[in-house]
């Protein structure tokens, strides 16, 4: 279970310190299960997270892309530098919308 709340109208998923397969697996299940109850304004908070790997990103790719069909918004936020450097070197970081913080990802 990921630790999540609603706050300004949007849904904080707090991911755990290593998001890995295991992890992105519970991630992906979750969010979609989300998306059924009509959940489509998403803040990724990495504010815990150590390491991801590559199927963690590509959960995120297919979360972004479902959450985008759904005209819903998802936004990245307190990426440390370790992991901020895999998305740039995977140019995800381009297609993310990534803050410093939840405060400032809420607000924009």
């Amino acid at each position: 279970m990921m630790n999540k709340e609603k706050t300004g109208g949007m849904m904080r998923i707090i991911l755990p310190q290593t998001f890995d397969v295991e992890e992105a697996s519970k991630f992906r299940n979750e969010i979609y299960q989300m998306f059924d109850k009509q959940e489509k304004r998403f803040v990724i908070d990495f504010m815990d997270c150590q390491f991801i790997d590559s199927t963690g990103l590509g959960v995120m790719v297919s979360v972004y892309k479902r959450c985008m069909e759904l005209q819903g918004s998802i936004k990245l936020c307190s990426i440390n530098s370790q992991v901020f450097r895999v998305f740039q070197l995977t140019r995800l970081d381009k297609v993310f919308d990534i803050y410093p913080s939840f405060e400032v990802a809420i607000k924009s």
